[in-house]
């Protein structure tokens, strides 16, 4: 104790006692700081659980490379052993004879294995349908080169530049033929009702084959000599099957009446349906998310990809979530709502709040995913999204990290995603028993994209806003989204769910909002070589 412990007593008291624990209701001494053998041991504690920690940090990063890797090797995730097979084999034949100081070889050593892992990690950031599209052209292409023959990797990088004119006619005329065999030879019609496949997808298929070129580093030889085929084959076309034939094959829109008309429906009258009587309900899990979803996408335009999983395929960020719905409460943002502040919201002032996921217009969600989406809730409308989707939060609540990992469709209450089958099926079974049988197939999932469109068209909207709300990508429809405010956003909405469309309106539409790209990509590949003819003849 000493002076100094006297020192640190209160003023005018003394030291108290201690206890000796042998007397008679004494209590054993413990010192304020633990002994030098109980300091040790929590010493060693921190250590080992420093340790702990250190090792599970190695152990979560080991597993995160590990689906990188995973990821890299089947980007799409719905990659078969055969297609991987395919463009492992693609790429075989792409490296050049080099014989120069800095030579190496990519095939073999150590590192071998992350140049063979380079055409995966290029593949990873391509769109799966663009990826499909190029695997038929490739297949195509190869079959072409074999019957020519020569090799279908075309590594001349000074016959594509024009260094050599001679190489440069060479690989253009191997292109035109190809895209004239293309149309004659190799590809069919679509459908029954069409006489003959349209240039647009032979075009398409040659574009393919230079996709898979540029993604390997080879930019091959300019269209120029390519459009003047493309022309030529476009007039024989339309020579002999009409202009009409090349029209796209658009969709009829899916207006604000009817979709109030199909989600009226008596779900008890369906005919030709598997499912049980008792789930044949508006508040059954799967049509309480159906109807939400139709709402959804008249209000938006989601596309069908948005807000349904392709079959097949798992579960990730290019679907609707239930973290992409957010709600606006008397002014205030929430994630995750209690059912409590979900039945306070009152309509007219507060909203339902959707982020866009990754879609084929925006790759990353850097340019939509940042500006949501803002839907005013009105309970007296069978159509209004907003209140289908406060419903199904209330009645299907889920919370926490566990939104982030939830589809906001689902098909039961397991939260098992909406797949495109189902939507389809019974988007087909509902429309049958609200019009005509033969007016069925002129409907689709798209036909509420299409009705958006229509709808604001009917509203006065203008073009390049249209553009804007459904998320059609363009310098101006880019700009003109991120100057958005959700009064306005909400403000055109909530007029489109007052118009009246009809086919006729969808006539009006540029050809641009519609998801039938056919004729657009003819025209961007006739766009495109007229701004490099005329470049080459201002040099």
């Amino acid at each position: 104790m000493g002076v100094l412990s006297a020192r640190l007593q209160p003023c005018g008291r003394r030291p108290p006692l201690r206890c000796n624990p042998r007397e008679a209701g004494g209590s054993p001494v413990t010192d304020q700081f633990p002994r030098r053998p109980q300091r040790l041991d929590a010493a060693a504690q921190r250590q080992a659980e420093y340790l702990d920690s250190h090792a599970r940090r190695r152990q979560e990063q080991a597993a995160s490379r590990q689906r990188i890797v995973d990821t890299l090797c089947n980007p799409t995730g719905t990659q078969t052993a055969a297609q991987r097979r395919a463009r492992q084999t693609r790429s075989s034949g792409l490296f050049e004879a080099d014989t120069s100081p800095f030579a190496y070889d990519p095939c073999a050593g150590p590192m071998s294995s992350f140049f063979s892992a380079l055409p995966a990690v290029i593949d990873a950031g391509i769109p799966p349908n663009t990826l499909n599209r190029d695997d038929l052209a490739w297949r195509r292409w190869t079959m072409f080169c074999a019957l020519v023959p020569t090799q279908a990797w075309r590594l001349d990088r000074n016959a594509h530049s024009g260094a050599d004119p001679a190489g440069f006619d060479r690989e253009s005329r191997l292109l035109c033929a190809f895209l004239v065999w293309c149309y004659l030879d190799e590809i069919k019609p679509r459908s029954k009702s069409s006489k003959a496949a349209k240039p647009a997808s032979s075009w398409k298929m040659v574009d393919g084959v230079r996709s898979v070129h540029r993604r390997a580093g080879i930019y091959m030889v300019s269209t120029r000599q390519l459009t003047s085929v493309m022309k030529g084959l476009t007039a024989a076309h339309i020579k002999e099957h009409g202009s009409e034939s090349l029209l796209p094959d658009r969709k009829d829109p899916i207006g604000p009446d009817l979709c109030r008309q199909l989600l009226a429906t008596d779900l008890t009258a369906l005919v030709g349906t598997k499912l049980s009587t008792e789930r044949r309900r508006w508040d059954d899990p799967l049509f309480l998310s159906l109807g939400a979803m139709m709402a959804l996408s008249e209000s938006t335009g989601f596309r069908k990809s948005e807000v349904a999983l392709p079959n097949g395929e798992e579960f990730d960020d290019r679907r609707l979530r239930r973290s992409s719905l957010l709600w606006e409460i008397d002014g205030r943002i929430f994630v995750d709502p209690s059912p409590a502040q979900l039945r306070s919201m009152v309509p007219g002032r507060d909203k339902a709040v959707i982020k866009p996921p990754r879609s084929k217009a925006d790759q990353d969600g850097t340019i939509w995913g940042a500006h949501p989406i803002w839907i005013v809730l009105d309970e007296t409308d069978t159509a209004n999204a907003a209140a289908r989707l406060q419903s199904m939060e209330i009645k299907f609540p889920c919370n926490g990290p566990q939104r982030a990992k939830t589809p906001l469709f689902f098909s039961d209450a397991k939260f098992s995603p909406l797949r495109h089958s189902t939507v389809d099926c019974y988007l087909e079974h509902l429309l049958r028993a609200n019009v005509p049988a033969e007016r069925v197939k002129a409907y689709s999932f798209h036909s509420f994209r299409v009705g958006f469109a229509c709808a604001l068209l009917a509203a006065h909207c203008p073009y390049d806003m249209i553009q804007a709300l459904a998320r059609w990508r363009s310098d101006k429809s880019v700009a003109i989204y991120a100057r958005l405010n959700p009064n306005d956003y909400a403000g055109w909405v909530t007029k489109a769910l007052q118009q009246k469309t009809t086919s006729r309106t969808a006539a009006r539409l540029p050809v641009v909002i519609d998801d039938h790209d056919n004729v657009a990509t003819y025209q961007l590949a006739c766009t495109h070589a007229q701004r490099r003819a005329a470049a080459a003849d201002e040099d």
